[in-house]
């Protein structure tokens, strides 16, 4: 009979006591499921800005490439910076090309530094976006 009595002393003390750490248990294993759900939710935007990213640069090359086969702007560049690479070796009678490389690049030296801003970026217009998009993505 006194062991009947202990027993409802303490289950009537520790029930609450259980139930607290029952309810503590489930709202952690809840606060874990949605932490779980937000991870996956984060992974899955990262994915889907990967693939939109991928997806623009795809549409930008083929815009690219749709217009340079209208224009001479590669082509043209190409040659202005192959020419003093070319007559850096050329050397005959009539025309020394060191000494006209060399005069030149002293000449373009001497232009104002806005000229040489324009000049450096036209370059990088025409030649570094492609570059720099390239290196943006990573495939």
């Amino acid at each position: 009979m006194a062991l009947a009595i202990i027993e409802k002393i303490l289950g009537g003390v520790a029930a609450p006591v259980v139930d607290y750490f029952k309810v503590r248990a489930e709202n952690a294993s809840r606060e874990r499921l949605r932490k779980i759900e937000l991870d996956d939710a984060i992974h899955r935007r990262k994915v889907s800005l990967v693939t939109e990213g991928l997806h623009a640069d795809m549409n930008w090359e083929v815009e690219l490439a749709k217009q340079a086969a209208s224009s001479w702007k590669d082509e043209y560049t190409l040659i202005v910076v192959s020419i003093p690479a070319i007559l850096a070796f050329v050397r005959t009678s009539f025309l020394d090309g060191p000494a006209i490389v060399s005069a030149g690049f002293a000449a373009l030296g001497n232009t104002p530094l806005w000229y040489q801003t324009v000049l450096i970026s036209l370059f990088l217009a025409t030649v570094g976006i492609r570059w720099w998009r390239r290196s943006l993505s990573d495939t």
